[in-house]
């Protein structure tokens, strides 16, 4: 076996191991009053696809994600076919992205103000129906809904739960704390912060368009699917706000310690080399107008 199949091989261990986690980690959930759950599976398709790649991250969120499904939701065939869709699609583009980031050197700000728009949009419009809707049984239990009639027009009521304008805000807070202090960042950092945001951007428009496509063709009924759809918006939401917490905190000091690894290497390394060659001109002539001046 020459060097290329070993690392084949390894890569393939290492992809299977990470799918077993992920889908463990989709059993590590809180049951949410909306029906939906919240869960740690998407946390570790996001570090796959940031440490090995896009192709390898959407394997491993589609395949840990969807054998869960395949496990709880086999009466329900769109579910399974609407994880095992989205996950691959999320988990490729995070590492794609990633990488296009760090090979294009692209300024991330004007990204970070965009994903920060975006969730300040959905703050808005979820706080004003959820303002204007009936909050006759707010309560935790029900998962703080408030009732909406005539939906957009579509003639049906629909719950909007608070926590859809708490955790855009959070979303949109912590994105604009990022944008003010992205100078202290390493350009690795904000290239993974942004792939991870819109990682969560992704995962909450792919949730809802494919429950609203896909439920309205099993029922027959898009009016009534686009309800099932929003009410499960709080738990893509704060999932998401979940995975961009961990994956922020812990991927730097996992990539550290991982990077040198043959099996987690690729062209993504050599960038840390040009950043800090970079840093070291720009220091050398600070230096030298210093001494001149």
């Amino acid at each position: 076996m020459n060097d290329k199949q070993q690392l084949l091989l390894k890569k393939v261990i290492i992809v299977a191991m990470l799918t077993a986690l992920c889908c463990a980690a989709t059993f590590i959930q809180v049951k949410m009053p909306t029906g939906d759950m919240v869960h740690l599976g998407n946390f570790v398709m996001i570090m796959a696809a940031l440490l090995l790649g896009g192709i390898e991250g959407g394997i491993i969120g589609s395949f840990g994600m969807g054998l869960y499904d395949l496990i709880f939701y086999t009466s329900k065939p769109s579910t399974i076919i609407r994880t095992f869709l989205l996950k691959f699609l999320i988990g490729f583009i995070v590492g794609y992205v990633f990488r296009l980031i760090l090979r294009k050197k692209s300024n991330t700000t004007h990204l970070l103000i965009g994903a920060t728009s975006f969730f300040l949009v959905l703050f808005g419009v979820s706080l004003g129906l959820f303002i204007i809707g009936d909050k006759t049984n707010f309560a935790f239990s029900t998962g703080l809904l408030s009732k909406v009639d005539n939906f957009f027009g579509s003639g049906k009521a629909v719950n909007v739960s608070l926590y859809i304008p708490i955790f855009s805000a959070i979303f949109a807070i912590g994105m604009g704390i990022a944008i003010i202090f992205q100078r202290k960042l390493s350009h690795r950092s904000k290239a993974a912060l942004f792939a991870i945001t819109l990682a969560v951007l992704v995962n909450i428009l792919g949730e809802f368009i494919l429950r609203w496509l896909l439920e309205g063709i099993m029922v027959s009924d898009f009016n009534t699917s686009i309800i099932i759809a929003t009410s499960k918006i709080p738990g893509s939401l704060i999932t998401g706000f979940i995975s961009v917490f961990l994956a922020a905190l812990i991927y730097e000091p996992v990539y550290r310690g991982v990077k040198n690894l043959d099996v987690f290497k690729d062209n993504t390394s050599s960038y840390d080399e040009e950043e800090t060659t970079e840093l070291d001109d720009v220091n050398s002539k600070s230096t030298v107008s210093h001494n001149i001046n």
